[in-house]
């Protein structure tokens, strides 16, 4: 499992962070001490060589800039140091990670059943049947050995799962119309508290909810913000009224009850950079870190686990080409009215093809089992998981540079 880094990871960076500090300001100094050599008229000494004028004034013009600025450099050669050692540290991670995740892989992850073969832990799976991500997540649970519970969130997840069925080895807990939220909820927490009897003659036994797994929203619109409609945003954060709605509504009793761990998935590069034309993303996911962090914080005390995942890069969808993205940003473009198109048409087109995906199946596969491994792991794990568990390249290392680096720098590279 990938968690914050404490202990002796905390020192590796302290110390690399010194290291590299003290030899950019060493180098620094070094460089100052060897211009003011040349020019040693700075000093009231007069120039031995009057060929060497003109050389002398470029290089007096460089120290005294130097000097007039020398609280700014102090800063960018610490910010240079920090981006270096945060680079030499993530490497370090990775490849200890790297290395730990294979010792890991090797060993197989089965929920454990009872004497008789029947199977009692449950896993609550929040999130739309219609995207990918969320059936894979919930085809793995089920393999795994749990009892799955789906949510349907509205009538188009209804009509999907009617017409497109999953499995019938998953269960759906249906969220969908106007039913009352409070009465869905004191039926499946009755649910877990109804002996089962798996066969006849069986010793019965209750169901456990292990955990509840928010599962990540990946499909934004792009664009100007000037360009959405209230409907649009509407839509968007149609997903963050629901968590709040749970949380307000009966599931927080649920859990507590049950002693679940509360698992919730976010991809991070978009939030962490705010891309620009990704306003509703970056909307959306800043408010649910914030949402499950002030939670995590709340329910810690009770013994209750609530953790993000937040998600680096991890491209489900690497099979799309880079022509395809860029037929379909050319598409999108065109959707808008000639004004948008001539105020953003050329900035978004080159933002997007700066960003598209450009990774291997075989590769996304990987991750993909990694990450099912470690959700595992934290459903499984004694005691409260890290508030904070990153996964996949980037997840990390792009949130700790957007808080160190001056935009203006970051505007270079996105």
């Amino acid at each position: 499992m990938v968690a914050e880094p404490v202990g002796a990871a905390l020192n590796f960076l302290q110390k690399s962070y010194d290291n590299v500090t003290d030899a950019v300001l060493t180098q620094l100094y070094k460089a100052v001490d060897l211009v003011s050599q040349w020019t040693p008229n700075l000093f009231g000494s007069q120039p031995q060589i009057a060929e060497n004028n003109a050389f002398q004034s470029g290089s007096e013009r460089l120290i005294d800039r130097i000097r007039a600025h020398k609280y700014a450099v102090a800063v960018l050669g610490t910010a240079l140091s920090t981006a270096v050692g945060i680079g030499a540290y993530s490497l370090y991670q990775s490849s200890e990670l790297a290395a730990k995740r294979r010792r890991l892989s090797r060993r197989k992850r089965r929920v454990p059943k009872l004497a008789n073969g029947a199977r009692k832990d449950v896993v609550l799976v929040v999130g739309s049947p219609t995207e990918p991500f969320t059936r894979l997540l919930a085809l793995d649970f089920e393999k795994r050995g749990f009892i799955v519970y789906l949510t349907i969130l509205d009538d188009k997840d209804l009509r999907y799962t009617q017409s497109n069925p999953i499995t019938d080895d998953i269960n759906y807990l249906n969220l969908a119309g106007n039913q009352d939220l409070v009465y869905l909820l004191a039926k499946f927490h009755l649910l877990l508290q109804t002996p089962v009897v798996p066969i006849k003659g069986a010793e019965e036994h209750h169901l456990k909810l292990s955990a509840v797994v928010f599962a990540p929203n990946l499909y934004f619109p792009l664009g100007p913000l000037e360009n959405f409609s209230p409907a649009s945003w509407d839509r968007v954060m149609s997903r963050m009224n629901l968590y709040t709605r749970l949380l307000t509504l009966g599931f927080l009793p649920l859990v507590r009850d049950q002693q679940s761990k509360v698992i919730v998935i976010v991809p991070n590069i978009v939030n962490s950079l705010l891309l620009a034309y990704h306003g509703p993303e970056a909307v959306f996911q800043g408010g649910v870190k914030n949402l499950f962090a002030v939670l995590s914080k709340e329910l810690a005390p009770q013994g209750v686990s609530v953790s993000q995942v937040r998600l680096g890069n991890l491209h489900l969808s690497a099979q799309t080409s880079r022509s395809r993205v860029s037929a379909m940003v050319e598409a999108e473009i065109r959707s808008w009215n000639s004004e948008l198109q001539d105020l953003y048409g050329a900035q978004f087109l080159n933002q997007q093809a700066k960003t598209a995906p450009a990774s291997s199946n075989l590769s996304s596969l990987n991750l993909l089992a990694g990450l099912h491994y470690l959700l595992f792991d934290m459903i499984f794990r004694e005691g409260l998981n890290p508030a904070v568990v990153y996964y996949g390249s980037g997840a990390r290392m792009y949130e700790r540079l957007s808080a160190l680096v001056p935009q203006l720098v970051l505007r270079i590279f996105v």
